[in-house]
C-alpha cells in the first residue's frame, strides 16, 4: 500500500494526532491486517489487479461493498423480528422459528460477502481513517461470529426454538449496530469510498489552460483551469485531459507513473485512461472526470465532458 506524501497529514486532510498508546496499538494491528489482506488480493501485483478490482467495484462504477451490506443487515433485523415474535407468542413459533432460521442463513452468507469487499477497501486507508475502519470491521467480524453461532445453534435441535441462539442474534445486532456507527464514520467524517472530484468546478466553456508549446509529449502536466485541477497529456497531435485528482482517495494523479495512455495513481495504484477518464483497476470504481481539448491560436482549450 502506498502512503499518502507528506509526514504530518493523511489523506483526509486533517492534522495528524499524536501518538498514544491505543492509535499506536491499533496501527500495528492494521499494518499487519494490510499486509495480509494486500497479498491475498494482490495490491502490490502488476496491473490490472483483477481480484483486487473485482471486490472494490471498479468493473460496477461504484464501491461493492454498501450495495452487499443492506443484506444483512435487513436479515438480521428481519431474525430478530421473528425471534420477538415466536419468543412473545407460542402460537407463531412454528412460521416464525422457521423465518429465523432462514434470515439468519441469508445474514450470514451475505456478510461473507460484505466482509470481503469491506477488508478489500480497507486495506487502503491510512491513519485515523484506517484506525476507524479497523474498529468498524472488528464489531461487524464479532457480528458475524455470533451470527454463525446462533445458525448453529438454531440447526441443533429439532424444532429450530433455542433462546440461546435467539440472544446470539439480538447481541449481534448491537454489534451490527455499533459497527454501523462506525461505518458510518468513514463515508461521512473521512469521505471513505465517495468520489473525491465531485465537488471541482464544472468548466462549462473551452477556457485555456497552458500554450501548446509549453506542453511537453508523453509527460504529464498539471493546470488549474477555472478552479479545476487538471492533468494534460501531449500524445503526438493529440492532447487529452482528464482531472487531476484521483477519484478515490485525491491522490495527485499529475504525480503517477504513466504507461501506454494509462496513469496511475502513486498513492493506491489506481490506473485511468487518459483519453477518457475510464477507471482501469481499481481501488477507484469512479471514472475521472473528462475534459474536451482544441487547440486555437496556440493555446491548448479545454472545457468539462457532459452535463452537470
Amino acid at each position: 500500500m502506498s502512503e499518502p506524501i507528506g509526514d504530518t497529514q493523511d489523506q483526509t486532510g486533517g492534522t495528524a494526532e499524536p501518538a498514544t498508546a491505543t492509535p499506536a496499538l491499533l496501527d500495528r494491528l492494521s499494518e499487519v491486517l494490510q499486509h495480509v489482506i494486500g497479498a491475498v488480493v494482490g495490491t502490490n501485483r502488476k496491473p490490472p489487479r483483477r481480484l483486487k478490482s473485482l471486490l472494490n467495484g471498479t468493473w460496477l462504477g461504484h464501491p461493492l461493498h454498501p450495495v452487499i451490506t443492506d443484506v444483512p443487515i435487513a436479515a438480521w433485523g428481519l431474525a430478530a423480528l421473528f425471534d420477538i415474535l415466536w419468543l412473545v407468542r407460542a402460537s407463531l413459533n412454528h412460521w416464525a422459528v422457521r423465518g429465523a432460521q432462514a434470515a439468519v442463513v441469508v445474514g450470514v452468507a451475505a456478510a461473507l460477502g460484505a466482509y470481503v469487499t469491506g477488508a478489500t477497501d480497507w486495506s487502503d486507508t491510512f491513519g485515523a481513517e484506517r484506525r476507524t475502519g479497523l474498529i468498524h470491521g472488528l464489531f461487524m467480524s464479532l457480528a458475524l461470529l455470533l451470527y454463525a453461532i446462533s445458525t448453529g445453534l438454531r440447526f441443533a435441535v429439532p424444532d429450530g426454538q433455542s433462546t440461546a441462539a435467539a440472544v446470539m442474534g439480538f447481541v449481534g445486532l448491537a454489534s451490527v449496530l455499533t459497527g454501523a456507527y462506525f461505518g458510518g464514520d468513514l463515508v461521512f467524517r473521512f469521505a471513505t469510498g465517495v468520489n473525491h472530484t465531485v465537488m471541482d468546478p464544472f468548466v462549462e466553456d473551452f477556457t485555456p489552460a497552458i500554450a501548446l508549446a509549453d506542453l511537453e509529449r508523453d509527460t504529464l502536466r498539471r493546470v488549474v483551469v477555472a478552479g479545476a485541477p487538471v492533468v494534460l497529456l501531449r500524445d503526438g497531435e493529440r492532447v487529452y485531459a482528464i482531472g487531476a485528482t484521483c477519484t478515490h482517495a485525491g491522490g495527485p494523479l499529475a504525480e503517477g507513473t504513466l504507461e501506454g495512455g494509462v496513469v496511475q495513481c502513486p498513492w493506491h495504484g489506481s490506473r485511468f485512461r487518459l483519453r477518457d477518464g475510464h477507471v482501469m483497476s481499481g481501488p477507484a470504481t469512479i471514472a475521472a472526470p473528462r475534459y474536451i481539448v482544441r487547440v486555437r491560436d496556440g493555446q491548448v482549450e479545454i472545457k468539462r465532458a457532459g452535463s452537470h
